[in-house]
């Protein structure tokens, strides 16, 4: 019998991925976006104000309390300028902008580039670390590349599953356990009952030091 505790491989991500729609509603919303980013994009370069509001309401709208609205157009003209730079540069633009974390950031980019930018979620961070594919838990932009580079390798070894499926199979099998990882509250932090076995094996991922 398989044990999904094993490594996340094909099994995992094909045996957990579809278990996210038991506890999540948001499937739907997350491919309507993806199709009217691309839409957008293709037709202006850009992301229009009423996508970028879509798109923090799906990752976490209490963001919009944090962004100057007086002056939206950057936050559009920064979608725009993603587009002509370099990986982490795209980061680094966008993080700059009043309000947007690694986190919103690392979204956003995902709905530009839904096959080569992660998410970065508390969860899937606290999954990877689990299973020895990256060594630390913060959500900044030191960690993001490991954090990346864990998630593409993954993609790479089990290319049939899109990164949407893998995010996915980390995000249930977090949630649906809790004696592994805890729960979150809603700021996002988790409040564990049990010890998290992790175990520290390395993927063949590169690992950034502090």
């Amino acid at each position: 019998m398989y044990n999904a505790a094993e490594d996340i491989n094909d099994n995992f991500i094909g045996k957990w991925h579809p278990k996210y729609d038991e506890t999540e509603d948001d499937e739907p919303e997350y491919k309507r976006l993806v199709g009217k980013v691309r839409s957008e994009i293709e037709s202006n370069g850009s992301l229009t104000k009423e996508t970028f509001v879509d798109i923090l309401n799906w990752k976490a709208a209490r963001v919009k309390g944090r962004v100057d609205w007086q002056n939206v157009d950057r936050y559009l003209d920064a979608t725009k300028r993603c587009r002509e730079i370099e990986d982490m540069e795209k980061m680094r633009v966008l993080i700059d902008l009043q309000g947007i974390g690694v986190p919103v950031a690392s979204t956003i980019l995902h709905f530009i580039y839904p096959q080569s930018f992660p998410i970065i979620d508390q969860r899937t961070v606290d999954v990877l670390k689990h299973f020895g594919y990256i060594q630390h838990k913060s959500r900044d932009l030191k960690r993001y590349p490991a954090f990346k580079e864990a998630i593409l390798l993954l993609k790479q070894r089990y290319p049939r599953w899109f990164l949407g499926e893998i995010d996915r199979a980390m995000f249930a099998y977090h949630k649906q356990n809790p004696d592994l990882f805890g729960k979150l509250t809603k700021a996002g932090k988790c409040c564990k009952n049990a010890t998290n076995p992790s175990r520290n094996k390395l993927k063949g991922t590169v690992v950034l030091s502090h």
